[in-house]
């Protein structure tokens, strides 16, 4: 697949290769002619030329195929095989290839026939110990990079999500209800009135928290969603009625943080709160490999609230599935078969993208 004009492309090699290439031939020389402190400074100097100039000259030339012409060919190329055999193919072309002008190079200099065989036997050796460790490692390290880049991206979403989420718990008129609900059950019910306070506390307990977990245990994130629900309903009354299934041993799952949050929130906002009466049901469990939470209301369904918000709250949440599982996880927003809007949340179980 050819990547996008605007993205730029990683190095096939390491960019430190070139330092390699000035670095190596002087062990190499060692390695190859044995103890070259007793040899006289003609041949010692015989020996290094004939180290460096292949080195310097194969460095060279594997710089610039693989920087001008390789990534070329790795595009046009569509299965993965053909991709592993075009670098040993790329060995066999350029080593014999540069050798018919290295090896009269080192004649000349060296003044005497060099034994083509042998050089070119210990030219692909030391080529495609070079080459291949070397793509290797550049592989690897792209790897990494794309993995730290994804990381911070998901990073990134998860924060704005808890930032948006710590705004809407700390909205104006949000907080003016509950506090004002809060106010009226003090001398009705005390006790009730702390409670309230202790969720809402809870509430912005755990968005400040989250911003610094990728994860959290699913069993922690419904707590937040049952605490939330108990706010909700002590606002509202008998106008809500809230119901949550959970199927047991689901607990122990990682999920994002404050990834079902914005999902009951709209149900309420959407399905009850400009009406005189609602109900919010939130079903978790498990179908085969997936997590599945449905979050279902029994308001006008889709499209026919009479509240018009933004849409960045589901449009959050399919960013942060996007980011986290890539094409393993999935949100859907349908009419229930009861009537009202269905928001189906399908998670992977054991892992991420």
């Amino acid at each position: 697949m050819c990547a996008p004009a605007s993205q730029k492309r990683s190095p096939l090699l390491p960019p430190e290769l070139p330092w390699l290439y000035l670095l190596l031939p002087l062990p190499a020389a060692f390695l190859v002619g044995g103890n070259l402190l007793n040899v006289a400074s003609p041949a010692l100097e015989h020996a290094l030329i004939k180290m460096y100039v292949p080195w310097i000259v194969y460095g060279s030339l594997y710089l610039a195929v693989y920087s001008r012409l390789i990534p070329r060919a790795l595009d046009s190329l569509q299965r993965p095989w053909q991709r592993v055999l075009l670098h040993p193919a790329v060995v066999c072309v350029v080593t014999p290839g540069a050798a018919l002008g290295i090896v009269p190079l080192l004649d000349w200099v060296c003044g005497e026939r060099q034994d083509r065989g042998a050089f070119l036997i210990v030219s692909f050796i030391f080529s495609s110990a070079t080459l291949f460790p070397s793509l290797a490692v550049q592989r690897w390290r792209v790897r990494a990079q794309a993995a730290e880049q994804k990381a911070l991206l998901e990073r990134r979403a998860a924060l704005e999500a808890q930032l948006q989420a710590l705004q809407a718990r700390t909205d104006p008129h949000f907080l003016f209800n509950s506090l004002n609900t809060v106010a009226s059950l003090i001398p009705e019910d005390p006790e009730l009135a702390e409670r309230t306070l202790e969720r809402l506390a809870d509430l912005f307990r755990y968005a400040l928290e989250s911003s610094r977990l990728r994860t959290v245990r699913l069993e922690r994130e419904l707590a937040m969603i049952a605490d939330y629900l108990a706010l909700q309903s002590t606002r509202f009354g008998e106008r809500l009625q809230t119901r949550l299934d959970v199927d047991s041993g689901l607990g122990d799952i990682e999920v994002p943080p404050l990834l079902l949050q914005p999902l009951v929130e709209n149900a309420i906002l959407h399905g009850t709160a400009q009406r005189k009466r609602g109900r919010v049901e939130i079903a978790v469990r498990r179908e085969q490999d997936s997590l599945v939470v449905e979050v279902c209301d029994d308001g006008p369904g889709p499209g026919g609230s009479s509240h018009r918000g933004a849409g960045t709250a589901i449009a959050g949440v399919t960013e942060r599935l996007r980011l986290h599982y890539a094409e393993r996880g999935s949100l859907q927003l349908t009419v229930d078969p009861r009537g009202g809007c269905l928001a189906r949340l399908a998670l992977p179980i054991g892992g991420e993208a």
